[in-house]
């Protein structure tokens, strides 16, 4: 017990330290300091029984469930319906690009590493294909350019991404009872893994129809703050717990399908309010220790053994990207900045890191591929929102 707290003082330490020195001068967001942390942990193997403990699983659990539930809480299906056809087309163009590239690469290059299964590769190539907004926005927002048509494309695709992956983590949740490999183990029914699912849909539409009753009632009288938190949790653990309860990576799904259901049902004056609150605890409390665990799951070792993946895995991502964002919007954009928007709709950020940890686990990918990943999304992350922001400061985009 105490190494865990000792551990838990340490990366809140580092992620105040480094994190304001990593979103300062390099742009990245504050919590991956944690995970250059959690780097250095595996290489030198410190604190590996408090990392392995079954309390901080849990914690980094339940980090890796907030942030789902952010990330639904943060859907906007009302903006994504106004996006244009545009967006749209860019937005399945783009990731369908990355993923079709990248699964051949996986399937017919590293066979081994997605199990032999041409499902897994595109599951774990369309991993690599989404796109991290929350880096981009901050960077549009400094350079005035959010209202432009480059802004606009960037966070509309960024935002029907978001659709996407959640449809994805779907995939993720319940491919285990559907491969032949793993039926012969200890997985539920596929029939009831789907159960399950349909369950939380069901329960999903009809909370958000009776939304608009229940925002009336909340706003007629004026419940104390602790009640909309207390509701706010309830629904959080109430679909997690009701998508683990056949399959237990379906509380990932679960975890998601609450958050949008809370907004549904939140006064807005109610709704900024629970947003912090529940940001504090999925950013700021248990985000550094989920993405400590993503770092110290990396093999240093198996970086150094296949740096031709590295190489390979990074090439066809950013090519793909730059290559389909320039045939779209070459047009609309010039050669420029329709290259320059394939660049940035480049990074990731946490939901595809939630989707390859979940692939580890579930022991689809092996450990190289995993840490081929992670090593691609982070190490080149400076040197692209370098060159993003470069390439802003020099003229302003259509």
């Amino acid at each position: 017990m105490e190494d865990i707290m000792l551990l838990i003082v340490i990366t809140y330490s580092v992620s105040l330290g480094f994190g304001y020195l990593l979103q300062k001068y390099l742009r990245i967001p504050w919590m991956f300091a944690s995970l250059f942390f959690g780097l250095i942990l595996s290489t030198l193997g410190l604190f590996k029984p408090a990392i392995e403990s079954d309390l901080f699983k849990m914690l980094e659990t339940l980090g890796m469930y907030l942030l789902l539930f952010i990330i639904g809480f943060e859907l906007d299906f009302k903006r994504i319906g106004r996006l244009k056809n545009y967006v749209f087309l860019g937005t399945l163009v783009i990731i369908a690009f990355e993923g079709f590239f990248g699964s051949l690469l996986l399937y017919f290059v590293f066979p081994a590493e997605v199990s032999h299964s041409y499902l897994i590769a595109v599951i774990t190539a369309l991993s690599f294909a989404t796109v991290g907004e929350a880096v981009l926005l901050p960077i549009l927002n400094e350079f005035g350019v959010i209202q432009t048509t480059f802004g606009q494309l960037t966070l509309g695709i960024g935002t029907l991404d978001d659709v996407i992956e959640v449809l994805m983590l779907a995939v993720v949740a319940i491919l285990p009872g559907f491969l032949p490999a793993t039926q012969t183990q200890s997985f539920p029914d596929p029939l009831m893994i789907l159960l399950d699912l349909g369950c939380l849909l069901l329960l999903t539409f009809t909370l958000i129809k009776l939304g608009g009753k229940i925002k009336r009632i909340l706003e007629k009288n004026h419940p104390a703050p602790y009640v909309t938190s207390l509701l706010t949790l309830l629904v959080f653990f109430s679909f997690v717990a009701l998508g683990g309860f056949v399959f237990e990576s379906l509380a990932t799904v679960g975890a998601i399908f609450g958050g949008i259901v809370i907004r549904g049902l939140l006064p807005k004056e109610r709704l900024y309010q629970n947003e912090r609150a529940v940001e504090f605890l999925g950013y700021i409390f248990l985000s550094p220790l989920f993405f400590l665990s993503i770092g110290a799951s990396v093999s240093v070792t198996s970086l150094l053994i296949y740096p031709s993946m590295i190489v390979l895995i990074w090439a066809v991502s950013k090519g793909s990207k730059l290559s389909s964002s320039f045939l779209l919007f070459r047009k609309l954009l010039g050669n420029k900045y329709s290259l320059l928007l394939g660049l940035g709709l480049s990074v990731r950020f946490s939901t595809s890191l939630i989707v390859q940890f979940i692939l580890l686990n579930s022991g689809f990918i092996s450990l190289s591929l995993y840490s081929t990943l992670i090593a691609t999304a982070i190490l080149m992350k400076p040197v692209i929102i370098g060159v993003y922001s470069l390439g802003l400061s020099k003229g302003k985009p259509p």
